[in-house]
């Protein structure tokens, strides 16, 4: 076990897109295993008043409507307040959470090389997941540029190490460690009936959530396209959406529901969901969908999971290295309507399997998604790097 090191958890976006869960947990995973922890993220971070953390939202008005050029040097302000922290607290290890390379990245990993920071970097998703297409190889060269800058890279599965390996990453620098779950942050669910009544649904409806950011690669169409032959045999099923678009417009959705005739049996709740209202949105849900074209690692789906909600998941690579089909979840083959159509009615007819299959999903959840043992995987990654 890892003993008397200073670690600084760079975050900044926190609060502001759901990542504090994440944070949180990986803090209290790192005390647990005997390290020093500052979390440097947002201001819209609430302060979460872990015992021995020290909690700086030196990243402020990073967000909003306001001139791009002034958050870019809120941004920078902030990163330059931190690393000034971080060196006169001893802090060697700079651990920095990465969403695909972008400006902001390189300009976080170049000043912590100067400042003589140990980098290591998780890497969330090696390229965007906004896309379809994937990067440009221009970009691609840049990427894999930046991430042999870092001191070591851990990723969450096997297909985000291939990945880098592609782009020239050696693979020693690399560790798979799980994404932790969400058991220490979830909310109290209440009851199902006393959520759906909230959320304007009948407490007899078999409800399908789409949960979390709208992206074109989410394959949200898709699940509207199945919509009418799941009603065909399973009469009252509503599909509940809940989250924000994301480089994207949600009205091509809702002229999507509207050509197949399936507005009746939609709930939107299309926006920012904040943190209290989770729990009953996963309450209110006999299952999760979550149809993706593209991915890496899902915190919907891991979340799914901690509520005790049975998943429906596209066969990428990113989710069947979690979710074995009518084990922990069910799987259907990426991009078929009608599969997923198919799916969708058998987990919906079928109840108490259904349960089942929660309750063997919130089982391995809590096994390998453990935070304590994350902490101290990682804190081992840490004197790998340190013995450099």
């Amino acid at each position: 076990m890892a003993r008397d090191i200073s670690i600084a958890i760079i975050e900044p976006i926190g609060g502001h897109g759901g990542m504090d869960y994440y944070d949180f947990g990986l803090c209290r995973g790192l005390l647990a295993a005997g390290c020093h922890v500052s979390l440097y993220t947002c201001d819209e971070t609430a302060d979460p008043v872990i015992s021995g953390l020290g909690f700086y939202p030196l990243y402020r008005h990073i967000y909003g409507n306001g001139s791009l050029w002034l958050r870019a040097l809120h941004f920078i302000g902030g990163t330059l307040a931190a690393l000034k922290k971080a060196v006169a607290s001893g802090e060697i290890i700079w651990h920095y959470q990465v969403f695909n390379v972008l400006m902001k990245d390189i300009v976080v990993i170049t000043l912590a090389k100067l400042f003589r920071r140990k980098v290591v970097l998780t890497v969330h998703d090696v390229n965007s997941v906004n896309s379809l297409s994937g990067p440009a190889t221009w970009k691609s060269k840049i990427t894999g540029w930046v991430y042999q800058r870092a001191d070591r890279i851990i990723v969450h599965n096997m297909v985000s190490q291939r990945e880098l390996e592609s782009l020239g990453v050696p693979s020693a620098k690399i560790r798979v460690i799980a994404h932790g779950n969400y058991l220490d942050s979830m909310r109290e669910m209440g009851s199902p009936a006393e959520a759906r009544r909230a959320l304007g649904i009948s407490e007899s409806a078999k409800v399908v959530l789409f949960f979390g950011q709208i992206k074109d690669t989410k394959g949200l169409d898709l699940l509207i396209e199945a919509l009418p032959e799941v009603a065909r045999e399973v009469p009252d099923v509503v599909l509940l959406i809940a989250g924000r678009p994301l480089k994207t417009r949600f009205e091509s959705y809702e002229a999507l529901i509207d050509k197949l005739g399936v507005r009746a049996r939609c709930r939107l709740h299309i926006g920012y969901v904040p943190d209290d209202e989770v729990a009953a949105y996963h309450a209110a849900a006999d299952l999760v969908a979550l149809p993706y074209r593209r991915i890496y690692q899902s915190g919907v789906l891991i979340m799914a999971m901690t509520y005790g909600r049975p998943v429906v998941v596209s066969d990428l690579p990113g989710m069947t290295e979690i979710i074995t089909n009518g084990v922990n979840g069910y799987v259907f083959p990426q991009g078929s309507k009608d599969a997923l159509a198919r799916t969708l009615i058998s987990a919906l007819r079928d109840g108490k399997e259904s349960q089942r299959v929660a309750a063997r999903a919130s089982e391995y959840i809590r096994k390998y998604h453990n935070w304590n043992s994350i902490g101290r995987e990682t804190a081992e990654l840490y004197d790998s790097v340190l013995a450099l």
